[in-house]
């Protein structure tokens, strides 16, 4: 009877950090320039808003650009409003080095650990469960538009 005593305690510990809360309040906002969506990030700590160079071929590196981003580190929460789920892919990017390379279909790919939420305003709501470089690639008709969310650690 006294070990039970003793794991109930133990037992309510880990329940407890089963229920994260998540905070809404945002940390870094924008409006996306091609599409005009609106995308918040929340829940974690923004080191940096700089852009990053980006290479889609690991073959021919020396042809990147400089691509949209935000590095964070925490577990962050992406909302978008003003799009449809089916107009968000998300595509995990590798860092190697200074440059973040679109891990190409050849390779294998991660799994993105994420969940996607749709919230009562009809906004989209994507926390990114996992330590890794995420491409949110938003897609409504005609325009496109491209950020880049960085992982540089976790509080789980």
């Amino acid at each position: 009877m006294k070990q039970a005593a003793c794991l109930l305690p133990l037992c309510l510990l880990v329940l407890g950090g089963c229920a994260q809360t998540v905070n809404t309040q945002p940390v870094w906002e924008t409006q996306l320039p091609e599409t005009g969506v609106e995308l918040a990030v929340n829940n974690c700590t923004v080191l940096s808003d700089e852009p990053v160079y980006y290479a889609t071929d690991r073959v021919d590196t020396e042809y990147w650009t400089e691509k949209a981003a935000v590095q964070t580190e925490g577990v962050p929460v992406i909302t978008l409003q003003g799009i449809q789920p089916e107009q968000l892919e998300l595509r995990f990017v590798e860092n190697i080095d200074w440059l973040y390379l679109y891990y190409d279909k050849v390779m294998p790919q991660p799994d993105l650990d994420y969940i996607q939420t749709e919230l009562a305003d009809g906004s989209l709501q994507i926390r990114l469960d996992t330590v890794y470089n995420s491409e949110f690639l938003v897609t409504p008709p005609p325009a496109t538009d491209s950020l880049i969310v960085t992982c540089a650690g976790q509080d789980l």
